[in-house]
């Protein structure tokens, strides 16, 4: 597990929008879409230490029955290719994971939202 950074700030539009396109298209179970609604008001908690985009909603370690609720794939706006997985348990969203499918360590970033699908569908 990578070292994370406590902080304490509103989820911004850009990941409302990752999230929200994740659970659309990429939801590991049709029920886990319901917690679209509840994402504008998600306050990020944490964040990862290596450069990615990855943050959490809930402290690590607190929501131990977490588990990736949408798995999908993105590309970057730079062009390159980056995993997304939208963490969380039946009533809440706990964390937001970007991570390398060939971006490279200086672009795992938030991809286009239009562009995320899930992760099965990822050709290579």
């Amino acid at each position: 597990m990578n070292k994370r950074t406590k902080i304490n700030r509103l989820i911004s539009a850009k990941e409302i929008e990752v999230v929200r396109i994740t659970l659309e298209h990429a939801a590991t179970a049709p029920e886990f879409r319901k917690l679209i609604a509840g994402a504008e008001g998600l306050q990020v908690v944490g964040k990862c230490d290596c450069g990615c985009d990855s943050v959490d909603f809930v402290e690590q370690g607190k929501a131990v029955d977490a588990k990736p609720i949408a798995d999908g794939t993105g590309n970057t706006y730079r062009g390159g290719k980056v995993g997304v997985i939208v963490w969380g348990t039946q009533r809440i969203i706990t964390g937001l994971e970007i991570y390398d499918l060939g971006a490279g360590d200086k672009d795992i970033k938030l991809p286009i939202p239009e562009s995320i699908m899930p992760f099965e569908k990822r050709t290579p």
